[in-house]
């Protein structure tokens, strides 16, 4: 295969990776290229849902990935120290019947090993900084990280799967519209000693909107750390460490990080053959994990309309669903972080009431674990005219 006819995926992060490995078990062979020199250490995403399960499952690495994970069966809602709603998973998911608590580097290693084994090498330390749509396919520069030669290529289509500051999105001029909530959030990554239940999410209500959000943190890397279990502790308020209910820091956070929340997703999936996946697509909070996970979806989507020849349909099928999500991970967002007086009293009233209702804890369910929708029937191949 030529340089001409070898389709470019922009980012090694799970959702370019994801791609790749789907095309390569297809007998298509991406370039797959790379501005960091290694994979980051840390961990935004830390859950993988059942949607994400079904779908990798048959390159095997769903398997490897229960093998490593911890289910988590549900969220508990807590008020005035005391549990007040609980969302169970139970019967969400003929098989996997739960989120999977496992850090996103490790799902990016499991992706890694796996491409690798299909024979497609990443090459990192190479940054994307122009892309041009052409009568050819389209014409990309790369540019080494560290500075050097220019390097002009001709490539039949672009996945940019790029992050959420997209030097594709950016060069196509596309827009990201959407809101980015005022305040900012707080997240750490520690030890704690805890008789909080480890199978579960936790959510802790206070007063005046603030939140502090509690999961069990799963990294292969990590596995041999002695001492207490890790957590992902997150709130919307500063230092969430100096916030801990029923939990007690047992260790030196091994990261902490404060970031903005955004609800955005780009006016157009497709522009040309330059197609996007991923935060180059869509944000949202992690609230309901479908960050990772929902980029993941797309990979699949994309890598089924390349093998039956129906790339056309990627923005029709993609960017209602995606839309979709993002509103209502917003709308799941604004009810926990309750930033106005009035959303504070629905938030106490509502909730309880929403995860006790049958068509209202469905909804909320199929939202966190990515069943909120049907995947499209992409076994056939594009019909042609005779």
């Amino acid at each position: 295969m030529s340089n001409h006819d070898q389709p470019l995926i922009v980012g090694a992060g799970p959702v370019g990776l994801a791609a790749a490995l789907f095309l390569a078990r297809q007998g298509i062979v991406p370039r797959v290229v790379e501005m960091r020199h290694a994979p980051a250490p840390h961990s935004r995403g830390m859950a993988v849902n059942p949607r994400t399960l079904e779908i990798l499952e048959h390159t095997g690495i769903s398997r490897q990935m229960l093998e490593l994970g911890l289910p988590i069966r549900g969220v508990l809602f807590h008020r005035h120290h005391r549990k007040f709603a609980e969302l169970s998973l139970a019967g969400i998911h003929p098989h996997y019947p739960f989120m999977l608590a496992l850090s996103q580097a490790s799902t990016e290693r499991l992706l890694a090993r796996a491409l690798d084994r299909a024979g497609v090498a990443v090459e990192r330390g190479l940054k994307m900084i122009d892309c041009r749509p052409d009568e050819d396919g389209v014409a990309v520069v790369l540019e080494p990280s560290g500075g050097g030669m220019l390097k002009a290529i001709e490539c039949p289509w672009i996945l940019a799967a790029d992050g959420a500051h997209s030097t594709a999105r950016e060069k196509l001029k596309l827009d990201f519209g959407g809101s980015t909530l005022g305040e900012e959030w707080y997240l750490a990554d520690v030890q704690l000693r805890t008789g909080l239940a480890a199978d579960h999410a936790h959510v802790f209500l206070f007063d005046h909107g603030r939140f502090l959000f509690m999961l069990r943190m799963v990294d292969d890397a990590l596995r041999d750390m002695p001492g207490e279990p890790l957590w992902r502790v997150m709130s919307n308020r500063p230092e969430p460490l100096s916030q801990l209910v029923q939990a007690e820091q047992a260790g030196v956070p091994i990261w902490e990080s404060e970031f903005h929340v955004s609800h955005r997703i780009v006016d157009m999936m497709a522009f040309d053959d330059v197609y996007f996946a991923g935060d180059a697509a869509h944000l949202h909070s992690p609230i309901g994990a479908r960050g990772m996970n929902l980029g993941v979806e797309d990979a699949w989507v994309f890598s089924e309309l390349v093998r039956t020849n129906r790339m056309a349909e990627y923005d029709a099928l993609r960017r209602p669903v995606d839309r979709q999500v993002v509103r209502r991970v917003e709308l799941l967002t604004r009810m926990i972080a309750a930033q106005s007086p009035f959303s504070r009293v629905a938030r106490q009233i509502a909730l309880p009431v929403a995860v006790k209702t049958p068509i209202l804890r469905g909804r909320m369910l199929a939202a966190v674990t990515g069943l909120d929708h049907e995947l499209p029937d992409l076994s056939h191949p594009a019909k042609t005219d005779q």
